[in-house]
């Protein structure tokens, strides 16, 4: 399952980092999960502080359910979204 964060970089100075910590703080989950900064180093604009997380629990399942709890309770989390699929022309 493959989520975007997006992460208050006035909040984190590491969102990809911070990102990780809450999800290994989401029982196991974080230990299966592959975290990534969409655009590293960007600190400024809207594009600032997206992170890409590919979590290996299956849709529905506790893990994914603790997962996505501990991402949106987080203070520094503005939101947290699944990427739609890209329509053909």
């Amino acid at each position: 399952m493959r989520l975007i964060v997006k992460v208050d970089p006035h909040g984190t100075s590491d969102p990809a980092a911070h990102v990780s910590r809450l999800l290994e703080s989401a029982h196991s989950a974080g230990a299966a999960a592959e975290v990534e900064e969409v655009f590293p180093g960007l600190r400024t604009g809207r594009s600032a502080g997206l992170v890409s997380v590919r979590l290996a629990c299956a849709p529905g399942s506790k893990g994914h359910q603790d997962s996505l709890a501990a991402l949106r309770a987080d203070a520094a989390v503005s939101y947290v979204e699944e990427p739609s699929a890209r329509r053909a022309k």
